[in-house]
């Protein structure tokens, strides 16, 4: 879907397919801006302050009449908001989970709830924190899951035995503790785990079962190769209310997805998918479930695909609607605490 408007998407991150699929969606243009070291806290005001620069710099060159900036960090949508109010463009924030439940960033949430009033519309994953943005005074939207497209990628080495693939970040809610323990208990299983080693324990890395290899941040091509190559999906959190871009992933290839089991994600991964606790035992249970029944899951995963794409069409939709209609403030809205 496209619109007349032209649409740019700032995220203050060095990736972000969910920022660069909505602003495909939009016809318009995503810009990662990132500088030093990706969660380094002491990087932080010296990389703030380059990265704001940046996105007034962008957003001068594109003079876009809608400008989207994902949040965390809720200081990125601080020169978004500037430069939309300055210019008369609508101001829409996707804000992921974390901004309202991971320590990092709630002891900010007065700035937080200041910032979203004073958007024309904030993007959410669920009903939940829609209705949260709501009681704030804000306007939410819920786009949850986002199509994925995936290039064709290169072919890992082969592997002895069914593989599995952890898509994983060293987030502060992913259990990789329960992981590791859950594959030693699947010595015939061969478990890789995504994510940019720097950010894991070194007693991962030093303990890590033999059957277990940590990938490290791969290429687009390399990780496109492995998910494809994936007999099964593992993505784990121990966060209500949070999405899972790894899901969303498994939907798009058609593979059996073995996740937490929160409400929030029986609800999107209703088919193709086994529920489990975030417990050594639960997960590798769920996985030598997924993978003896691999082939009616990925048969239900593909059917779900084609569910969801078409719900992220229409909520979309209302996306586009809210900002035709809009009317573009001229000065921040005044609250009280």
């Amino acid at each position: 879907m496209t619109t007349a408007r032209r649409a740019t998407f700032i995220t203050w991150y060095p990736y972000c397919r969910r920022s660069d699929t909505i602003a495909e969606a939009l016809g318009g243009t995503s810009h990662l801006v990132h500088y030093l070291s990706f969660k380094k806290p002491l990087h932080a005001p010296f990389k703030y302050l380059m990265q704001a620069v940046t996105t007034l710099r962008t957003l001068r060159r594109e003079r876009p009449d809608v400008v989207l900036v994902a949040v965390p960090p809720i200081f990125a949508a601080l020169p978004v908001w500037y430069w939309a109010r300055r210019h008369g463009a609508r101001f829409v924030i996707d804000a992921h989970t974390g901004i309202f439940e991971h320590a990092r960033w709630t002891w900010l949430l007065p700035l937080s709830k200041l910032i979203l009033r004073s958007a024309d519309a904030v993007i959410v994953t669920n009903e939940h924190l829609r209705q949260r943005v709501t009681e704030w005074g804000a306007r939410g939207v819920v786009i949850g899951d986002v199509p994925v497209k995936f290039v064709t990628g290169r072919a890992p080495a082969p592997c002895i035995g069914p593989r599995v693939v952890v898509v994983n970040t060293f987030s502060v809610d992913e259990p990789v503790d329960a992981v590791l323990a859950a594959a030693r208990q699947l010595a015939d299983v061969q478990f890789f785990v995504t994510g940019d080693v720097r950010a894991a324990q070194p007693a991962w890395i030093r303990e890590k079962p033999a059957n277990l290899a940590f990938t490290g941040f791969v290429s687009e091509d390399d990780y496109a190769g492995l998910m494809r190559a994936a007999d099964v999906v593992l993505v784990l959190t121990t966060h209500d209310h949070t999405m899972q871009r790894g899901g969303y992933e498994a939907v798009a290839l058609g593979k059996p997805l073995v996740t937490s089991d929160w409400e929030l994600l029986r609800e999107t991964f209703s088919r193709g998918t086994i529920h489990v606790r975030n417990e050594p035992a639960a997960i590798a249970d769920g996985v030598r479930r997924a993978i003896a029944d691999r082939d009616k899951l990925g048969s239900e995963m593909e059917t779900l695909g084609t569910e969801r794409r078409a719900l992220f069409a229409r909520r979309l939709a209302t996306l586009v609607e809210i900002l035709d209609g809009a009317t573009v403030m001229e000065r921040p809205v005044r609250v009280t605490a």
